[in-house]
């Protein structure tokens, strides 16, 4: 089979390895993770990447093959509704039924929800966060001010006040969970990990996570309990159940 996939650059090491060891062909585009600031952006750019592949009939090829998708993966979950309405007019879009991408690191909704409601206070790391966001905390304030100062055309008092919203939004916060996968063990970042908790005062703890997911996403074995087909000319939205999202015409 031949699928296209778009993911997000922050799972580019996990989804380059369930893809170098799948039978299937699988073409990935991979979208900038800062895209996720902004629900309304990231859907449009995953719009736009699915209009490019129906209206100018993309097709895998390289010197030896030339055929068309046999569907579109979306390595995504609901991700703050940013999914929601999705639609090709040419091929089926298969997306797994997560809420974010932990989800998908973790590799199954209800290990998300089990860890999620035992531990609601956890933020979240795997490789992809190191190396795109960093842990160092002032630096990545440094960061984000500037780019919302920019966003505002250099009003400081504006950048300043969205700042504090988001510092609002993370005050719950009380612990640091890092999730490895055994195939991409990076002990430094690990360690990063913990050190970065141990400043905060934040409990820090370990977990093994899964490839299972992704790995299913991309062998085509689409079980509805863990993925939504999405037939062509229709769209995805939220389902505000278990299921997480469902099909819309």
């Amino acid at each position: 089979m031949y699928y296209k996939l778009i993911g997000c650059k922050v799972l580019e090491r996990e989804i380059s390895s369930v893809v170098y060891n799948c039978r299937n062909v699988i073409d990935v585009t991979l979208l900038r993770q800062k895209l996720h600031n902004s629900p309304d952006n990231l859907k449009e750019a995953l719009q736009e990447e699915i209009n490019l592949i129906d209206e100018n009939n993309h097709r895998f090829s390289n010197d030896t093959i030339d055929h068309e998708y046999d569907a579109i993966l979306i390595g995504y979950g609901l991700c703050a509704n940013a999914v929601a309405g999705l639609r090709s007019k040419k091929y089926p879009l298969v997306i797994p039924r997560a809420h974010d991408c932990v989800t998908l690191i973790m590799g199954d909704k209800n290990s998300y929800d089990s860890y999620h409601k035992e531990n609601p206070g956890s933020f979240f790391y795997w490789p992809g966060m190191q190396e795109l966001r960093g842990l160092d905390e002032r630096e990545n304030y440094n960061r984000k001010y500037q780019m919302y100062l920019d966003r505002y055309d250099g009003d400081e008092e504006h950048a300043r006040m969205v700042m504090e919203i988001e510092a609002e939004l993370t005050a719950n916060y009380d612990g640091i969970t890092y999730i490895r996968w055994e195939a991409l063990a990076f002990p430094e970042y690990e360690t990063a990990a913990q050190r970065l908790a141990d400043e905060k005062c934040w409990e820090y703890r370990n977990l093994e996570g899964s490839n299972i997911l992704l790995k299913q996403l991309v062998d085509g074995n689409w079980k509805d309990d863990s993925f939504l087909i999405v037939h062509p000319g229709h769209t995805a939205k939220p389902s505000y159940d278990a299921k997480i999202i469902k099909e819309d015409q």
